[in-house]
């Protein structure tokens, strides 16, 4: 599957494509994992388009980055897409997937929402997640210690 990345301040070529989740990962997103586009750097975003089970309804949410949370060179990787829904909007919610890769061992490479479900993180895994919110900017300190009282 391909990727189209736009770019939120609509630069004269204001997209890049990419080749697959892997490539998207690897060379669309700055160190703090929002997507940018490659020709001008500015941030960007991926617009996606889902119909719903229920009669006429759609999701259109705007990926905006995504925070990888498996250990470099596992098969499995777990991350999590920051969504919107503006191009350029407050990140609002957050969708699980993993894509695994066995094409070294002659498999192929699957995105993917879980095993029958969402994917599995382990709980240190959810600290550096909710971390890495926090340092973005998608929720705050104070919205994290009013949760705890």
């Amino acid at each position: 599957m391909e990727w189209e990345v736009k770019c939120t301040k609509h630069c004269k070529d204001s997209s890049h494509w990419v080749g697959n989740i892997l490539e998207l990962l690897e060379s669309a997103r700055d160190e703090q994992g929002v997507f940018f586009k490659a020709a001008c750097g500015h941030p960007g975003y991926v617009e996606k388009h889902f119909q719903l089970q229920e009669k006429g309804e759609t999701w259109e949410p705007f990926l905006r980055g995504a925070i990888s949370l498996g250990q470099p060179k596992d098969t499995y990787q777990p991350f999590v897409y920051l969504v919107s829904y503006k191009p350029d909007g407050p990140i609002n919610d957050l969708w699980f997937a993993y894509y695994k890769d066995t094409r070294p061992t002659g498999g192929r490479l699957k995105l993917g929402y879980g095993p029958g479900g969402p994917p599995v993180i382990g709980t240190n895994d959810f600290l550096v997640l909710l971390g890495r919110l926090i340092a973005i900017g998608a929720i705050s300190r104070a919205d994290v210690e009013r949760v705890l009282h």
